[in-house]
């Protein structure tokens, strides 16, 4: 192959072969080679050492191993010149490449490590792909970098992002106004442009001495008179939304506004197509989303996508007294779809909107002017929302059903999701989570309790609530019919005595029927 030769266990030296010095050795036999190179022996000089500037002479060597009656000479055999005895001797490593052309076991090892770091390449190739793919808009804080898991212990909300909490303010009227001294609608507002006094003209010398601050004050009144006039075109017939816990995710002023088309459940909340509403909307904001991090989505990928997974999710749900909190839950892959939608601008509001893709439409606006409204801490509902601090991220039940565009809770199907992006750049991306109406119906107590159904008696409770941590209400007729309450719709959901086939919803009170069955619903028995 070309490798040196092993001399009792010690490379045979050849002619060429460097010294500890840096002198070459010169054979002195031509008939005997190896790898065209003369073998050296015992006797034999080596070229003019380069420290001492003598010529060498190899003095030790295999004694085992002779050739034309001398011994051998090997690696480590010592070369006598004027140097410090011991200090010079031959370097020819047993086994090392000496044949024509570059070592293959270098080229080989060459190729190893070259091969390693392509399959090294690949593989962080692979990971940055897999950890591009699993970015998500937000998650918990405990988990560390490049780990995108959705979490199985309870956490506060303060672990993944900072939070608001809007309510409308109700619309101002007589008959709670005494109540309420000061709705966002009666509130005092800015005065208009026109009727802010412009300041006297005054002289050069005047304003050398006294200084310029009349005309400054004018344009900052004139400025935010005008920036309050924006903002009141712009939540024109909606119902301006107050922060009634966490932090402001943003400046200006939001509000919200029943569709004209809104039908069913969204009259509730309004006295009209259009008119002013109750709601209630969470607004969720990650700080790191923009800062690079690789486990987050950024916002140029955002505004592409339709929508994006989260490692949490919010629903209102019910508190002991039947008044809305927020609840958090751990979102894994196939439940953590979040729709991803932009804010459009609004030409005859100017301002930004959205609308919910439910009913009831709701339409969502924000304008970065300042209304100029005092809207008070007492918002003047009827439903004051209680936020708990913090509030409480769980794991999702393992029975949870969610489809990929609605919201966490499957009974909540008024209540929706989404992540919204402003095309504003100092902006990020905001999720919010509304509560368009958040009346909740308490069980009958009448005698009897489901007119509609007068033999129907109280039964052993056995549905729990989804999110609720509570069980529904429970009736059975003679038949073995089921009637279970929804708090939500103030109805009743009856199923056959099996409890596997469900039919229909109903009013408790008339009888009529106000959903059709929903084959996937059974309950136990």
């Amino acid at each position: 192959m070309g490798n040196r030769s092993d001399c009792y266990g010690r490379g045979t030296a050849l002619e060429g072969d460097k010294t500890t010095t840096g002198a070459e050795c010169i054979a002195s036999m031509s008939n005997d080679t190896e790898h065209g190179r003369r073998v050296v022996r015992v006797g034999d000089k080596t070229t003019p050492c380069p420290k001492c500037g003598e010529v060498g002479v190899i003095v030790s060597g295999e004694p085992r191993d002779t050739n034309n009656g001398k011994i051998a000479a090997v690696d480590g055999s010592i070369v006598r010149c004027a140097c410090p005895s011991g200090s010079n001797w031959i370097i020819a490593p047993a086994g090392q490449w000496v044949g024509r052309g570059p070592d293959p076991s270098i080229a080989a090892l060459a190729a190893l490590v070259a091969e390693r770091k392509a399959a090294e390449e690949e593989r962080t190739k692979q990971l940055a792909e897999e950890r591009d793919r699993n970015r998500v808009f937000a998650k918990s804080c405990l988990r560390g970098e490049g780990c995108n898991d959705a979490g199985e212990d309870q956490e506060p909300h303060t672990n993944f992002a900072s939070m608001a909490f809007y309510q409308s303010v109700s619309s101002a009227d007589p008959a709670s106004d005494t109540d309420v001294p000061q709705h966002a609608q009666t509130a005092k507002k800015k005065k208009p442009v026109e009727d802010i006094p412009k300041p006297k003209k005054r002289s050069a010398l005047y304003k050398w001495l006294n200084g310029n601050h009349e005309e400054i004050e004018y344009q900052l009144a004139t400025a935010a008179a005008t920036s309050a006039a924006n903002a009141q075109m712009a939540v024109e017939g909606a119902s301006v939304l107050g922060l009634v816990g966490g932090s402001a995710i943003t400046s200006g002023t939001w509000a919200v506004k029943l569709g004209e088309m809104a039908t069913g459940l969204g009259r509730i909340a309004a006295s009209g197509p259009g008119a002013p509403i109750a709601a209630v909307v969470m607004g969720m904001m990650p700080g790191r989303l923009n800062d690079g991090e690789q486990d987050f989505i950024d916002r140029m990928r955002l505004e592409q996508m339709r929508e994006a997974p989260s490692r949490v999710r919010y629903t209102w749900e019910q508190d002991d007294k039947g008044n809305p909190v927020p609840h958090g839950w751990h979102t894994p892959p196939g439940k953590d779809m979040v729709r991803v939608r932009k804010m459009e601008w609004d030409s005859s509001r100017k301002a930004y909107t959205f609308t919910t893709e439910e009913d009831p439409r709701i339409t969502i606006i924000w304008t970065p002017d300042s209304s100029g409204v005092n809207v008070p801490s007492n918002t003047g509902n009827q439903n004051p929302v209680r936020i708990p601090n913090p509030v409480i991220v769980d794991p999702l039940p393992e029975n949870t059903s969610i489809d990929t565009t609605t919201s966490p809770a499957p009974e909540e199907k008024n209540f929706a999701d989404y992540i919204l992006v402003l095309p504003i750049s100092a902006i990020p991306p905001i999720y919010i989570y509304i509560n368009a109406d958040h009346k909740y119906y308490t069980p009958p107590k009448e005698n009897p309790p489901l007119p509609a159904y007068p033999d129907a008696k109280k039964a052993q409770a056995k549905t729990p609530v989804k999110g609720g941590g509570k069980l529904r209400n429970r009736w059975k007729d003679s038949k073995g019919k089921i009637y279970e309450w929804d708090s939500q719709h103030g109805t009743v959901e009856v199923y056959d005595r099996s409890g596997r086939n469900h039919l229909g919803e109903f009013n408790h009170i008339t009888g009529e029927q106000t959903k059709p069955a929903d084959p996937t619903r059974k309950v136990e028995k």
